[in-house]
């Protein structure tokens, strides 16, 4: 949807209808004309649409350090009567692509909780639901083109550096035990020792650096993939959302935005992305 603008500046109203993907169009759009401030919330908005979506003002606010009016002035600018009619939208996603899964996932937290101190598997069905959904996410999302795009860079590199804190660290690791297991030259970047600066000052322009990150973003992967990226270096990300920073400086990204179980997020998605890869890469070295 187009966003349309009043003579004043302010935004016109918005049909009530609009949908996520064309209010993130919008925010992605605009979001080089907006303030500091604005843009801090445009940000959150994006990569964190779950919080966004569930948080009140003051938690958003909160969170993005702004004050509370300017999370209202934030939905005004997008034509909105107020953060509530915005936050609507967002909460509409949950419910979207795979209904039952993101209603078990979302709206039913405090059930989630009271049946896990009588039964754990309560626990285990919800993430092994909110797995099977990333699964099918991954299915309809994931393009062939990018897949051939990735191969390419991964059988083209002379030497493979991969990074990933947090809990995109498991995912790091797998992507580094694959390789290894199909004896490409790898090193996991894993912090140990304080060394990584210097291992990263020694890659050449023909190496390649898979970088793995989600919302919140660790600092230091952030610090040495804007690095890599100034100094020409290949760069294959695994993240969230177009703005992460990660994705801004990659040559080539896959985009998991996965849905919170209880503070959690799984990374189904990302381990069959990555296992996908490895027998492909397989498949390939051996011809």
């Amino acid at each position: 949807m187009a966003d349309l603008l009043t003579r004043n500046g302010a935004a016109r109203p918005v049909d009530g209808d609009e949908t996520f993907d064309a209010l993130r169009g919008r925010i992605k759009e605009r979001f080089e004309g907006l303030s500091p401030h604005l843009q801090r919330l445009a940000r959150y908005a994006l990569e964190d649409p779950n919080h966004f979506a569930l948080d009140t003002v003051t938690d958003v606010a909160t969170r993005v350090s702004v004050q509370p009016s300017t999370v209202i002035r934030f939905a005004k600018e997008f034509g909105y009567t107020g953060f509530s009619q915005m936050q609507k939208v967002f909460r509409l996603r949950l419910i979207e692509g795979v209904p039952a899964i993101r209603r078990q996932a979302f709206q039913n937290r405090e059930r989630l909780e009271g049946a896990a101190e009588v039964d754990p598997r309560a626990i285990l069905t919800e993430f092994a639901d909110a797995s099977i959904a990333s699964l099918q996410k991954l299915k309809q999302t994931i393009q062939s083109d990018d897949l051939r795009r990735a191969l390419s860079m991964l059988s083209d590199a002379d030497h493979i550096y991969v990074i990933g804190q947090r809990r995109a660290f498991p995912i790091a690791a797998y992507i580094a035990y694959g390789l290894i297991r199909l004896e490409v030259r790898c090193t996991l970047l894993d912090f140990v020792g304080g060394m990584v600066p210097q291992q990263v000052a020694t890659m050449r322009p023909n190496d390649l650096l898979v970088a793995v990150a989600f919302a919140e973003y660790t600092p230091a992967v952030v610090d040495i993939v804007q690095d890599v990226h100034i100094r020409g270096v290949p760069i294959l990300s695994i993240t969230d959302v177009p703005t992460s920073p990660l994705a801004k400086c990659a040559s080539l990204s896959f985009l998991l935005d996965e849905m919170d179980v209880h503070r959690f997020q799984p990374i189904a998605g990302a381990v069959g992305l990555i296992q996908a890869l490895m027998i492909a890469l397989g498949a390939m070295r051996e011809q």
